[in-house]
């Protein structure tokens, strides 16, 4: 034993001296700091490789503490299984820590105590402990010379207790308080978790004779399958409040843990063994997910988003693992383990967003690959089955598949095709079963992006409906705040009862990132008639929407009588009247009908909406036709119908967006008088049009608007004293520089003279 402990001191103190003296050596270049412990924890990871792909390991065939078991064992035996079980795990997670600790560090704070305080302790005991612990992972320590095994894991536990002092030295007056104490211990239950080796539930567990089979949908079998869903879901869940950083490390340790546990069955003897390589489609995934962790590997991501998902699940509906074989076996565990990964942590990594949503054209790649994938197994299996008959990569050399299907999927495999090497081998081929089992693959591919589509847009809504339900208890917290103790249905601000304000409002679509409107202020009072100029794409409807509320604000402010916009959005809608450049009516409903519903959702009295009906149907002369259904009418007459719904309520802001288009002479000077009228109630009309001519007859005072942003609020009045056409003044403003101007008459003046 003294051999193992001398060698693994002295690994320690030379690879923590070497590493002390080449950051000492470095340490005005941080950078180059950096990666020297990136370099240690590399050569860790090639210590572990060595040793772990050195031979099998002892506890797979181990079942000695199961109670359920016949064939017990002596306490002290059961004791040290159990004992080396434990440390043999903890060492997975812990040699999966240190590896990635360097890369994510200075990102992840809580990484530096769960390597002085997990993966440290750890080694420890596997240092203390190393007879047992090299017993566990097959050697006889009773041998000479040491093995290549006996020698990386010593050098491996050397230099992780290296590693693990240089963070305890660098970190020594770093405190630790109790909320850091428990969530270290929540994220070491978690890397251990994620690290479980494949023997664990047989060594505990195993019920041997008593096994349950999770084929054939029982309800065993489903239960499994349910777990698939709610796995990725509860991922999904608990990290989408983290940062990117945070996100990616927890997938990466997932990964890099998982494909560690299912590496167990791999050596070195199996590159020399092609029939022993990781062909089987599922297997792969176990190794690209770490690579497009570590590595911005789009195409790849996407052949297994794509193929490696789709094969897992159908892996999982239709087990191989033999009838006779236990749940808790190490073979079930590695069949499960490795679909459950290939399965849900590709999805996990989309709906996180570590990797864009596919497109059409990631998609069509992942196609290529998966061609290229059939293509290499089909040759493969071909020529392999020279030499071991029962090679069946991704299931399209056997009857496996066909079985399940039917007599008619056996027959087609009645169509071969052979090819006669030189070396005396042959290849055999099924060329329309295997065509078929590629295209029909192809189209489940399909149905899969269709799905995830689905899948998208289930999560937006969702998480739509979450954000909204947050602000909306957000707002309702601010608002009781504001209105200190006053009732809820007040307005927020008791000084605007009869504005309309706009404090530094600004608009920018998620699709765009140019601002639509940018810190636009407008304050109008009651008893105006507001001109709203600007050209077309000006901002103009953009702000129109956000005061009616069919769009959100991106920042800044706007009040209604008084009521928040955002914060009290149906009071403020209550206050409005709204007729937009497009109307959009029920149709089948006659005027009187479609009015009245509109007069029903304001809560109007009888009284009230049939004095305001009687008063518009006079003034828009639809006596012979407001009983007859609007889609009867012409253009005019539904623009007329909506008038009259904007103001059934005697609404205190009347908004119009451009309403004069397709009205009679007649009818554009009705519309001015009821404008003219509403105003005169002491109520704001916020009318928007292009024709300069009629908002200079009848407006009080006009804003122009370019480019998003307002240049001038202006009283007529004061614009034609300054002897300037209010024409000649609204094209100096959308023609000239980009200049805010004042209200004084000078400016005015100089502006339209320009």
């Amino acid at each position: 034993m003294l051999k193992y402990y001398v060698l693994t001191a002295t690994a320690a103190l030379v690879f923590f001296g070497l590493k002390f003296l080449l950051e000492t050596f470095v340490k005005a270049d941080q950078e180059k700091k950096t990666w020297i412990g990136k370099g240690f924890s590399l050569l860790l990871a090639v210590f572990f490789a060595l040793r772990y792909l050195s031979g099998e390991i002892a506890l797979l065939d181990t079942r000695g503490l199961n109670l359920f078991s016949p064939f017990g064992i002596d306490g002290k035996a059961r004791a040290l299984t159990g004992f080396s079980t434990f440390t043999t795990w903890g060492t997975f997670a812990a040699y999966t820590l240190l590896v990635t600790y360097p890369f994510f560090k200075d990102k992840i704070k809580s990484l530096t105590p769960l390597v002085k305080f997990f993966a440290a302790v750890v080694y420890f005991i596997d240092f203390v402990t190393i007879g047992i612990q090299l017993c566990a992972i097959g050697s006889d320590i009773k041998s000479y010379p040491m093995t290549t095994k006996e020698i990386f894991f010593a050098l491996e536990v050397g230099l992780a207790l290296a590693i693990s002092a240089s963070v305890w030295q660098k970190n020594a007056k770093t405190k630790v308080d109790l909320p850091c104490v428990k969530k270290c211990i929540l994220l070491a239950l978690g890397m251990l978790v994620a690290a479980m080796p494949v023997y664990v539930l047989q060594v505990f567990f195993d019920v041997g004779s008593k096994a349950v089979v999770l084929t054939d949908f029982t309800v065993e079998h489903r239960v499994v399958l349910y777990a698939s869903f709610i796995i990725p879901a509860a991922m999904v869940l608990l990290l989408s409040k983290y940062d990117y950083h945070h996100k990616r490390y927890a997938l990466l340790y997932i990964s890099l843990a998982t494909m560690v546990s299912y590496s167990f069955k791999y050596s070195f003897a199996t590159f020399t063994d092609m029939t022993s390589w990781p062909l089987h489609l599922c297997n792969t995934a176990m190794f690209i997910i770490p690579l497009c962790l570590i590595f911005k590997l789009n195409k790849v991501f996407y052949f297994t988003l794509f193929i490696n998902v789709l094969g897992a699940f159908l892996a999982m509906a239709m087990p191989n693992i033999g009838d006779d074989v236990c749940w808790l076996s190490v073979r079930s565990t590695e069949f499960w383990l490795n679909h459950y990964c290939a399965f849900f942590m590709p999805i996990v990594i989309i709906a996180l967003g570590l990797y864009e949503r596919p497109k059409m054209k990631l998609f069509l790649y992942s196609l290529i690959g998966f061609a290229a994938y059939y293509a290499l197994v089909l040759v493969s299996n071909a020529y392999l089955t020279n030499i071991d008959p029962d090679i069946d990569f991704f299931f399209i050399n056997s009857d496996f598949i066909a079985e399940k299907l039917g007599p008619w999927a056996e027959d087609l495999r009645d169509f071969t095709v052979t090819f006669h090497l030189k070396n005396g081998m042959q290849m055999l081929l099924y060329p329309v079963y295997q065509s078929l089992y590629f295209l029909v693959y192809v189209a489940l591919s399909f149905a899969m992006w269709f799905l995830y589509e689905l899948g998208f847009q289930v999560a937006d809504l969702y998480v739509d409906i979450w954000y909204r339900n947050k602000k909306i208890n957000a707002d309702k917290l601010a608002l009781e705040v504001s209105l200190a103790g006053r009732n809820i249905s007040e307005p927020m601000n008791m000084e605007t009862t009869n504005k309309l304000v706009l404090k530094n409002f600004s608009k920018k679509y998620a699709t765009s990132d140019v601002y639509a409107v940018n810190d636009a202020n407008l304050e109008i009072e009651g008893g105006q008639i507001f001109g709203f100029l600007g050209p077309n794409g000006a901002g103009k409807s953009t702000i129109i929407k956000s005061i009616v509320g069919i769009q959100s604000i991106t920042s800044g402010t706007i009040e209604v009588c008084g009521y928040d916009v955002e914060k009290q959005s149906v009071g403020a809608k209550l206050q409005i009247g709204f007729v937009p450049d497009h109307y959009a009516l029920y149709e089948n409903l006659t005027g009187r009908e479609y009015v009245n519903y509109i007069a029903d959702l304001y809560n109007v009295s009888e009284d009230e909406r049939s004095a305001r009906i009687e008063e518009y149907v006079d003034r828009f002369h639809l006596h012979g036709s407001f009983d007859n259904p609007i889609k009867t009418y012409s253009h005019g007459m539904k623009q007329k119908i909506t008038i009259m719904s904007a103001l059934v309520h005697n609404p205190k802001l009347w908004i119009l967006d451009e309403p004069l288009t397709g009205l009679d002479p007649e009818s554009i000077f009705q519309v001015k008088e009821a404008m003219k009228k509403h105003a005169q109630e002491g109520n704001i009309v916020f009318f928007s049009s292009h024709i300069i001519d009629v908002v200079e007859r009848i407006c009080d005072h006009i804003a122009i608007i370019r480019k998003g942003k307002i240049l001038c609020q202006k009283s007529v009045a004061e614009i034609e004293e300054s002897g300037v056409a209010l024409e000649d003044f609204y094209m100096s403003m959308i023609e000239g520089p980009e200049v805010e101007c004042t209200n004084s008459v000078d400016a005015a003046t100089v502006a339209a003279n320009d």
